[in-house]
């Protein structure tokens, strides 16, 4: 499911077996993404096509560097797009632009992209916004199929954060896969509660494609923080990832205009996969 797999990096090699990746910032070119995250050598970019500069590139472009680079791909999508708004327009509209997403994926030769369940879909009943979201990815992931791609459905923070809710969409859509965010895992949990990563892959562990990693406090900030640098117990988050026998890919969604936090980030991970 990605697009050409060069040799994997020096530190992956050496504690294996999982692919790292980076996600393009989407203020900067994308073209200038793909080059510094192939500088700082990593295993392949979580390609994420959204305003305000990466909407849209070439994707011909962009497939013929990831091929010059050896550098492997995955597809990440707005998670902002109301794909299941009571409005139709709405709804007509975010499909017509996840199509187009979805073009530029296929002509840069992507073929495992993510959704994100829409969330925000007012005056409704927990029942009737899982209906919502659960055809209109149906919609969508016969849209990805036709031009040879895979969807991937993404937990979320509060809504679609646990198992019931992503069921709901899996039951009408059997071919989709999982996206596991740790750190979205982590977020409204309430009094007492625990990172939701054990019964999310009990329940999807069968379907796992792809994986982000990011650091929070809990609450509902999704930080996208360095690991280590919140409250995600990483040791156990990374053991019962592994014991699944995942060994795909994972993304380091980590946001800051410091690159060390990123490369420390990678190397703790490498480090406590390789110990879990």
């Amino acid at each position: 499911m990605l697009y050409k797999t060069r040799a994997p990096s020096r530190e992956a090699c050496q504690y294996r077996l999982v692919l790292v990746g980076a996600m393009n910032f989407p203020g900067r070119s994308v073209l200038k993404e793909i080059h510094r995250i192939h500088e700082d050598r990593f295993d392949f970019i979580d390609l994420t096509l959204e305003p305000p500069a990466a909407w849209l590139p070439d994707g011909k472009e962009v497939g013929r560097l990831l091929g010059d680079l050896g550098l492997s791909v995955v597809g990440h999508t707005a998670w902002h797009l109301p794909i299941a708004s009571p409005w139709p327009e709405l709804r007509t509209q975010a499909r017509d632009l996840y199509r187009r997403g979805l073009d530029c994926f296929a002509d840069a030769g992507v073929e495992l992209v993510n959704v994100h369940p829409d969330q925000r879909v007012p005056l409704h009943s927990p029942e009737q916004i899982r209906a919502r979201n659960a055809e209109a990815i149906a919609e969508l992931a016969q849209d990805a199929a036709g031009r040879g791609i895979t969807l991937m459905v993404e937990n979320l923070d509060r809504m679609f954060s646990a198992p019931e809710d992503l069921g709901a969409i899996f039951d009408a859509v059997p071919d989709a896969r999982f996206h596991l965010d740790v750190g979205h895992a982590n977020l409204n949990l309430g009094r007492g509660g625990s990172n939701r990563t054990p019964e999310l892959l009990e329940a999807f562990g069968d379907r796992l494609a792809h994986v982000h990693l990011s650091d929070n406090r809990g609450g509902g900030d999704d930080l996208h923080l360095p690991l280590g640098a919140g409250a995600i117990d990483w040791r156990s988050r990374l053991r019962e990832l592994k014991a699944t026998g995942y060994d795909g890919t994972i993304t380091l969604e980590v946001f800051s205009r410091e690159r060390e936090h990123l490369r420390s980030s990678r190397r703790l991970l490498l480090e406590w996969w390789s110990a879990a």
